[in-house]
């Protein structure tokens, strides 16, 4: 059990303690009995700090544990996944930076097409048809629920860009 897993829980447990304290405090009057708009971000955030209560827990109970058995050796094995787990988060992270730093200049629609092979490459996918259709189905799910059904506006990138984003909303 790493220490970062034990402070990532630690972090999430104060960061949905002051959301949740902020939220009470915005909370405005309503009438009695009434589920009003408010209530709805104080649920979800309590309901966040008690499951980043119990994961913290049962961190630090899987550490301490570790802690108490002798410690293993670290194998080759072990160390190469490491390298391997430590690679696919850095490509994953320069996929979702190109991916926000292209948005605005080619679209949302094309920037989206490129990013989910990008990012399924960078998690070592090599199915060819999961690296064919994803693209297909993820960008045309994204657009037919937010930019049809809820009508949030997207990025339509710059020139000719835009006129080919506004072939699709």
């Amino acid at each position: 059990m790493k220490k970062g897993e034990i402070a990532l829980g630690a972090f999430c447990v104060a960061f949905f303690s002051f959301m949740f304290f902020e939220a009470v405090q915005l909370h405005g009057v309503g009438r009695f009995g009434e589920v009003g708009s408010g209530f709805w971000p104080m649920l979800f955030l309590g309901v966040s700090v008690l499951l980043s209560l119990g994961w913290l827990i049962a961190t630090l109970g899987k550490f301490f544990k570790a802690k108490g058995e002798a410690a293993a050796e670290s194998s080759p094995e072990a160390s190469a996944d490491t390298r391997g787990r430590r690679k696919k988060v850095g490509l994953s992270i320069l996929c979702i930076f190109a991916y926000i730093l292209a948005m605005p200049w080619i679209g949302f629609i094309l920037s989206t097409f490129f990013f989910v092979p990008a990012f399924a490459l960078a998690l070592e996918e090599r199915r060819k048809l999961v690296l064919i259709i994803s693209p297909f189905l993820v960008t045309a799910i994204t657009i037919l629920v937010f930019a049809k059904f809820i009508a949030i506006p997207f990025p339509r990138g710059v020139g000719i860009f835009t006129v080919f984003s506004r072939l699709f909303y």
